[in-house]
């Protein structure tokens, strides 16, 4: 009976081991899991709108033409530099599918592009180049307009209000490392 009482012992001590350990990984893993499906949204669009992806694919061709005029005007070389590098670290964040690195990356196309548009303003060009740096600027603005109405900030903002903060999820997320979705526009 003493070994009936102290194998049942043990197997409740194994039992409680088991949940213990493995409940939070469980419950981490499934927080991760929600907020990667926050962040396709991304890419795939929230309520039938445009993807944020799409618009910003939409960015880096505007920006790619604002290239093209800059690069006839070696007063604007440095800039034109800048948002070809800057272009490219967007292209290859979208590659990635890293939310994280293409917010980053989204802060430093629009500085950029717009650093090349003032130094082009700034100087005579001609009247094709007008018309092609108001074409870019139209474009590229029309696509930062749709990236902050396309609702992928809201969604990711209610998440982390309904579920990322609440507890238990808050808990685990602190306790175990799940970061909260990424936000293109914090304020």
């Amino acid at each position: 009976m003493k070994r009936l009482v102290t194998d049942w012992r043990a197997g409740v001590a194994v039992l409680t081991l088991v949940v213990l350990i493995f409940t939070p990984y469980g419950a981490r893993a499934s927080l991760k899991r929600a907020v990667q499906k926050v962040e396709e949204q991304f890419f795939t669009g929230v309520d039938g709108r445009g993807a944020v992806a799409d618009y910003l694919s939409d960015c880096a061709d505007a920006a790619l033409g604002l290239i093209t005029v800059g690069d006839k005007y070696e007063a604007a070389e440095e800039e034109t530099y800048e948002l070809r590098e800057d272009r490219h670290i967007m292209l290859e964040s979208l590659e990635d599918k890293d939310v994280f690195l293409i917010v980053n990356a989204i802060d430093l196309l629009d500085y950029s592009f717009q650093m090349l548009r003032d130094a082009l303003l700034a100087l005579p060009l001609t009247e094709e180049d007008v018309r092609s740096l108001k074409l870019y600027v139209k474009n590229f603005d029309g696509a930062m307009g749709a990236i902050a109405h396309a609702g992928y900030d809201e969604a990711a903002k209610a998440f982390i209000a309904d579920v990322y903060e609440r507890f238990p999820a808050s808990l685990i997320a602190s306790a175990l490392g799940v970061e909260p979705p990424q936000i293109i526009y914090p304020s």
